[in-house]
């Protein structure tokens, strides 16, 4: 409708309302991919306040991983990866690189020019060899306007990277879910946009601050096929299913606790890989334990619960392991399993042993810690 007034208007367009209201909610890309984005336009409008209307920065309905960065990787990593690992995923890149791109990658076909995207979307998208390919003269310039080192008159001397930020706006808004920025070969412009990426900071939906994107290892393809958030995520929801588990199948919650370990390790998260570690230790003895007691039980014949209670409370080498592991557990405030550790050796004993008006939970646990080799926690 604005449209045709504007049309039959002439002179007097003036008089047509603006638009009743600007939509900064985006339903289609997530945070993880906005924030980048948004990241990209702060540095044109610094650089070129007039470049274009600056609307308010757009919001993602959906949380999401943020972008990952492939540093100085290999072509045939890459080609590996979009024709084996990851195959739909869309090579963005410069228009004239395009045929380029397409024989160094085997012959694949989703690689298109940035500009011929333009209005298109995809689900997994890398943006390969932007800056690499950036001219020469252009390669400094691009690192001080990353680098926060520009002077004021950065847009009278280098308007040429104007378009190009324009460019890399439009490439990163192509994605809908995963993104990566790669680079093959090094360059100052390269260089500084790693790391300006990955430790420039913007605060996330939980309120904490985290980088712009995250480094992947490039000599593991494994590692490529998703981003650090990505593996973050699928250690976490391991680990939670193995949790779930447990009561069932202890052997499967194992298997699920290690995969939660190998994810975690990819994304070189330290603390929860430590975490599952230990929380797999437990598991590992509970398993070890519940066999010892029962074939125990079943060749000795014991008539008497409590003389073979007590046999088992003198035997200082499971103990000191049981105690140890309760140890690290409560270090780790891992408090259900330091719970479920203390129930399976008791139930192991029956629950209907008391000693001194205490429930056998309470006993065991006061054993377990006099035998706790001094160890500060």
């Amino acid at each position: 409708i604005r449209s045709v007034g504007y049309h039959i208007a002439g002179e007097y367009r003036h008089l047509i309302p603006q638009k009743p209201k600007v939509v900064n909610m985006n339903f289609r890309s997530h945070a993880g991919i906005l924030n980048a984005a948004a990241a990209i336009l702060g540095k044109m409008f610094n650089a070129f306040p007039d470049s274009a209307k600056q609307l308010g920065k757009d919001d993602g309905v959906f949380k999401g991983p943020r972008p990952g960065v492939f540093n100085k990787v290999k072509m045939d990593l890459i080609s590996s990866l979009v024709n084996e690992k990851r195959k739909g995923t869309v090579i963005l890149t410069h228009d004239r690189n395009v045929k380029k791109l397409q024989d160094e990658l085997g012959g694949y076909q989703l690689v298109y020019g940035i500009r011929a995207a333009k209005g298109l979307e995809f689900k997994n998208v890398i943006v390969l060899d932007f800056f690499n390919s950036l001219p020469q003269e252009l390669q400094k310039p691009w690192r001080e306007l990353l680098l926060e080192r520009s002077t004021e008159d950065f847009c009278m001397n280098f308007p040429e990277v104007e378009g190009q930020l324009k460019l890399l706006y439009t490439a990163v808004t192509r994605c809908i879910e995963t993104l990566f920025f790669a680079e093959t070969t090094a360059s100052l412009s390269g260089a500084a946009f790693v790391r300006w990426m990955t430790t420039t900071s913007v605060t996330s939906s939980q309120g904490d601050d985290q980088p712009i994107a995250t480094l992947n290892n490039i000599t593991n393809i494994e590692n490529m096929t998703m981003t650090q958030d990505e593996w973050l995520a699928a250690g976490i929801a391991n680990a939670d299913a193995a949790e779930a588990e447990e009561s069932n199948d202890l052997f499967s919650a194992q298997s699920l606790m290690q995969k939660a370990i190998f994810s975690f390790d990819q994304c070189s998260n330290n603390e929860f890989s430590s975490k599952a570690k230990i929380h797999l230790e437990s598991m590992r003895f509970r398993e070890k334990f519940s066999s010892l007691t029962d074939s125990s039980k079943k060749s000795a014949m014991i008539q008497d619960e409590a003389v073979f209670i007590q046999k088992l409370l003198n035997d200082d080498s499971m103990w000191q392991e049981a105690a140890i592991i309760m140890g690290k557990l409560l270090e780790k405030n891992l408090l259900s399993e330091a719970f479920r550790l203390c129930k399976d050796l008791q139930l192991h004993f029956k629950t209907v042993y008391k000693k001194e008006g205490k429930e056998m939970s309470s006993v065991l646990l006061c054993e377990l810690m006099n035998k706790i080799p001094e160890v500060e926690y």
